[in-house]
């Protein structure tokens, strides 16, 4: 009985420690969700939110536990940072290309896009690499996961903005009903 017990008081800390990562994300989230947007740069805290959120969501999808978020989260970034990087250098030359394809010579059009192609090789080892520090610190089923939590993410996220839109030019109610069309 008392290994029941025991197994139950260990349950209920886990969750109070998911509970306490959960309020803090949220936390950190509400400076950020209450900044007006006329002020400073509304791009950089509109971008700030969608981490948080991102962030929020990942730790409750994944169920980190506390530790596992404080060894998971530095890796992450450090994976995310590297990714930008080459994303940002791979879209700059691929607008170079876009821009002075009609005046480049086939041999600079070969080696231009040969350089994105490269870049892009370049991407899925650099998500290999770190995908493989993310699984040393949450294991491989979780690191996994992971992926699809990201596109899920930015599904949701773009499903949602979408709906405000919608809201917003009149075309659904907050409750989600669509107005109706009078004929005239």
């Amino acid at each position: 009985m008392k290994t029941h017990s025991f197994n139950i008081d260990i349950m209920n800390k886990t969750k109070n420690y998911r509970s306490i990562l959960l309020a803090l994300a949220l936390v950190l989230i509400a400076p950020v969700s209450m900044a007006q947007p006329g002020s400073g740069d509304a791009k950089k805290k509109r971008d700030e939110k969608i981490e948080q959120l991102k962030i929020a969501f990942i730790t409750k999808e994944l169920d980190l536990t506390v530790d596992e978020a404080e060894k998971f989260w530095p890796a992450y970034n450090e994976m995310n940072t590297a990714l930008k990087k080459e994303r940002k250098a791979r879209k700059i030359k691929s607008k170079k290309l876009k821009a002075n394809y009609e005046s480049m010579s086939e041999t600079e059009v070969k080696k231009s896009s040969e350089a994105i192609m490269d870049s892009e090789i370049k991407e899925s080892k650099l998500k290999k690499e770190h995908m493989g520090k993310v699984a040393d610190v949450i294991g491989y089923k979780k690191a996994v996961k992971l992926l699809s939590l990201e596109q899920r993410f930015k599904r949701e996220l773009l499903r949602k903005l979408n709906e405000r839109k919608k809201e917003l030019n009149g075309q659904t109610r907050p409750n989600g009903n669509n107005p109706q069309r009078t004929r005239g």
